[in-house]
């Protein structure tokens, strides 16, 4: 994953907030909000405009002057009258309410927070999502196998893995031409994602915590500093593969299963940046498939919560050593790749009647308008 701790770190050059920050995605509460229109805020400006009015607006006896309009929208849904920053609020709290993580030490639930406000006749239900379950110590060691042949392309992909530690989208970016113009709806939307996908990591991480490939060896010797939590999931596994999930969802209306399928560029992106993390030194394989599924589950969690779908069946992932190697079922002797997660994650199906958020929705339409979308026959 990428660096939780960043946020307490008060002047380390405005990090604030950063997990796997992929770009722009924590640019929520950055201080946007106090620049003016033609400069950022400070006490300079601020003395200037105050000399300016005293020598400009004259005499005033606190009588309003102007017919003033209501222009901030007349739904609840409506939030394009909000700074960028202010809108991502938003979205983090659509978000980050919808969903919960419990658990005990080497496994995490992620759970799904009932709508319905409970009474006496409707008590509240947990919806379980997603279960994550923890390889053993010996389960790791099986593994390292894999840090010391992929620790031969390190040469190779050097620059991503510097690049990836702090930003993800823009290689995203690459694919889609992401930008503040043309995209900017499906930006906002995709930082909200990555911001998403650290709020639910960060306790799986915790509840799963498991040392880093450095504990076992250090011959391992990263290329880049070892964060100080769980190597178990990969936090940027599940950002990448969250992102291509709600990115693949615009681009073609398909759910993550037929894209990895057809391996979609997004998600074989996805399957880059994970393994990056292996080929750094900081991630196991199997890590990286914890992380795969999670992401790809948060990305349709979304995607549900837009069209007010229901949420797709409860999953498990099992690591095992000498087990079956599909399904959710993680055989710790074989690496990661589409393959497995192919066959790990469920069919798209028609679905209906669930949770809706309606800022999600406004959210998601504006997006998903910014796609174009094949000519009828």
């Amino acid at each position: 994953m990428s660096e939780f701790g960043r946020s307490g770190r008060s002047g380390r050059s405005g990090r604030s907030g950063r997990s796997g920050r992929s770009g722009r995605s924590g640019r929520s509460g950055e201080g946007e909000l106090f620049d003016h229109a033609g400069g950022e805020s400070s006490s300079l400006l601020s003395a200037a405009l105050t000399v300016t009015h005293d020598g400009i607006a004259g005499f005033w006896d606190g009588t309003a002057t102007n017919a003033v309009k209501d222009k901030l929208g007349s739904e609840d849904h409506e939030i394009l009258y909000l700074r960028y920053s202010t809108r991502g609020l938003m979205l983090d709290h659509e978000l980050f309410g919808s969903l919960g993580v419990s658990g005990g030490y080497g496994h995490a639930q992620i759970i799904g927070r009932d709508p319905v406000v409970p009474d006496a006749t409707h008590p509240s239900v947990a919806q379980p999502h997603l279960t994550i379950r923890r390889p053993t110590r010996d389960m790791f060691k099986a593994q390292l196998k894999y840090l010391r042949s992929y620790a031969d392309l390190r040469d190779d992909r050097l620059p991503e893995i510097n690049l990836q530690q702090e930003d993800i989208l823009s290689f995203y970016g690459a694919i889609g031409l992401l930008d503040d113009q043309r995209r900017l709806r499906t930006l906002e939307l995709l930082e909200a994602t990555v911001r998403f996908a650290i709020h639910i990591e960060i306790m799986v991480k915790h509840f799963c915590r498991a040392p880093r490939p450095i504990d076992y060896a250090p011959e391992v010797q990263p290329i880049v500093q070892t964060p100080d939590h769980s190597s178990f999931p990969s936090g940027h596994a599940t950002e990448a593969f969250a992102v291509a999930t709600v990115m693949h969802r615009l681009m073609t209306g398909e759910g993550p299963k037929d894209g990895v399928v057809k391996r979609a560029q997004v998600f074989r992106l996805a399957n880059r940046i994970a393994v990056n993390r292996t080929v750094a030194g900081v991630h196991f394989p199997v890590d990286s498939a914890a992380g795969a599924l999670l992401g790809c589950r948060l990305g349709e969690h979304i995607y549900d919560l837009a069209k007010g779908s229901d949420p797709e069946p409860e999953m498990e992932f099992v690591p095992n050593s000498d087990g079956e190697h599909k399904e959710g079922k993680f055989n710790c002797e074989k690496d990661f790749d589409l393959d497995w997660l192919a066959s790990s994650l469920p069919d798209s199906v028609a679905k209906g009647g669930g949770a809706r958020s309606d800022i999600l929705e406004e959210f998601w339409t504006l997006a998903d308008a910014e796609w174009p979308k094949a000519s009828a026959p």
